[in-house]
């Protein structure tokens, strides 16, 4: 065989692969055109039906109740937010087992932030609280507690720390 024979011979196989390439190529655009023209049909056929298109969620400008619960995936109750008939505001959190850990609250005393331990005993006050009206000093004087404190409990409730 002659190197024109040979050449003409390897230009023959290689105009073979690229038809080869060429109709496979075809056939992937085809099949990806085809794919996209059914999936929009399918949309254009629900909407036909009376499905309406996925819309995106709502966003208020104002939300207004007496009272707002949060409740976790499971749909168990683990926040509520709510106003009283004596003017009083409350935010009380709740751990998985429903007991209140947590509770901020604004009432006519002034605000609070309550802290709970594992067992429903109070452990942490900050600002308003009735809990220590007064006390009695080392000098045997009754002194009234202030607007605002903090106030620390042991586990029992006992009166730990405060100031004022």
């Amino acid at each position: 065989m002659t190197d024109l024979e040979l050449l003409s011979d390897r230009l023959a196989q290689v105009e073979r692969r690229l038809r080869w390439m060429t109709r496979a190529a075809l056939i992937l655009v085809l099949g990806i055109v085809a794919s996209v023209v059914m999936a929009q049909g399918q949309q254009e056929l629900r909407l036909l039906q009376g499905d309406k298109p996925p819309q995106p969620p709502s966003v208020e400008a104002e939300v207004r109740a007496q009272h707002f619960t949060l409740v976790d995936p499971k749909g168990r109750e683990r926040a509520s937010l709510v106003a009283d008939n004596a003017g009083s505001v409350f935010l009380v959190m709740f751990d998985t087992a429903r007991k209140t850990r947590a509770n901020l609250s604004v009432s006519n005393e002034g605000p609070s932030l309550v802290f709970y331990d594992a067992a429903g005993q109070q452990r942490t006050i900050i600002g308003s609280t009735t809990l220590v009206g007064s006390h009695v000093n080392e000098n045997g004087i009754a002194e009234k507690s202030p607007p605002s404190s903090i106030v620390l409990f042991d586990k029992a409730g006992k009166l730990l720390w405060r100031e004022p």
